[in-house]
């Protein structure tokens, strides 16, 4: 049985703790078994794991970069894999203010270990023009851990204003203040939108909203049955998104997407499951909004549900060949130190 460790350093109930949930897949729990643990950041607290695999959920940085080479030197025997969760192109032009120093930043850890997981196509294509080997990359999208969506009813004909939901991390990346804004345009006859989240931008939030009789906002909560159910759509305008749980789960409730056309985001709305457009600029979100005021939502519902249909056994077959792979590189360690004694 193939031994696997998980490093994080945030343990909230966020989507990479819930993605975690996937390694409890019987399919999965019959070649290995998984624990989690704290990474550490100096180089001290890098420890020798009795694991074959160790995953690292947490994006690398400059002053992790020890750390990670005295894991690599005391772990000599185990395939390291790195779970590209955050950085992407849309990141990189956002954030990044030396491009140089970050890719050279990237290039560094990608070299301490053994195989990186981009969790969307478009970040894979990203890390290949950062110049990391494409031997080296694979893509395993996230999982959300909420299977239950898919027992939320398939959208009918509207009636009424469109209701769209929007929840999430109220961070300035979500790009949630634009989307509240944009609101502005639209009475409330035409346009509702749910906003139900938490974080460091809930305040300045409120606040655009307060004039507002087309805007609500609701406190945070893990039952996103009702809340699904009760919309015709899910609007995701993030400024940078590897991958994006909200709209998987919007596709699991047979929900339409309006996402921005960046990064994994783009690939979510694809086979008519929505449209993905520029949403940088509260004009931008406003035309995308009308656009889904003139849209067959039933019909872009059913083919999101469809869509998503297969992806959960996709996931489970990428991790099952990353395992695969460590199982192969011990026995052809194996192998190597059998020969040498024999030759010796």
């Amino acid at each position: 049985m193939i031994r696997m460790v998980h490093l994080l350093d945030d343990f909230g109930m966020g989507g990479v703790t819930r993605a975690l949930s996937l390694f409890d897949d019987p399919r999965i729990e019959k070649m290995a078994h998984s624990r989690i643990v704290r990474m550490g950041r100096r180089p001290g607290e890098a420890v020798r794991f009795d694991a074959d695999i160790i995953v690292i959920h947490v994006p690398p940085c400059w002053s992790r970069l020890p750390y990670l080479v005295s894991l690599r030197l005391r772990n000599p025997g185990a395939r390291i894999v790195q779970v590209e969760h955050s950085y992407t192109r849309s990141f990189e032009k956002d954030r990044v203010a030396s491009i140089v120093r970050f890719r050279a930043l990237l290039m560094a850890a990608a070299r301490l270990v053994d195989e990186i997981v981009a969790v969307s196509e478009a970040q894979k294509d990203w890390l290949i023009e950062v110049g990391i080997s494409r031997d080296k990359l694979t893509t395993i999208n996230p999982w959300c851990g909420r299977e239950e969506l898919f027992s939320v009813p398939d959208l009918q004909p509207r009636r009424g204003p469109l209701q769209l939901l929007a929840y999430g991390r109220l961070a300035q990346e979500k790009n949630f203040a634009a989307l509240v804004q944009a609101m502005g345009c639209f009475r409330a006859d035409e346009v509702k939108l749910t906003l139900f989240g938490a974080g460091p931008e809930e305040d300045r939030l409120i606040a655009l909203a307060q004039d507002l009789d087309n805007v609500r906002m609701l406190p945070p909560t893990n039952d996103l049955v009702p809340r699904l159910a009760a919309c015709d759509a899910v609007i995701v305008p993030s400024r940078y998104e590897a991958f994006g749980l909200v709209a998987t789960e919007a596709r699991m409730a047979g929900r339409p997407l309006l996402v921005a056309d960046i990064d994994g985001l783009t690939a979510q709305a694809k086979g008519g499951a929505g449209f993905a457009a520029s949403t940088h600029d509260v004009a931008d979100i406003a035309c995308g909004i009308v656009r889904l005021m003139h849209a067959d939502l039933p019909a872009m519902g059913r083919a999101a549900r469809t869509g998503v249909g297969r992806q959960h056994d996709d996931i489970i077959a990428g991790w099952q060949a990353v395992i695969r792979r460590a199982a192969k590189s011990n026995t052809d360690e194996a192998d190597t130190r059998s020969s040498f004694t024999v030759s010796a």
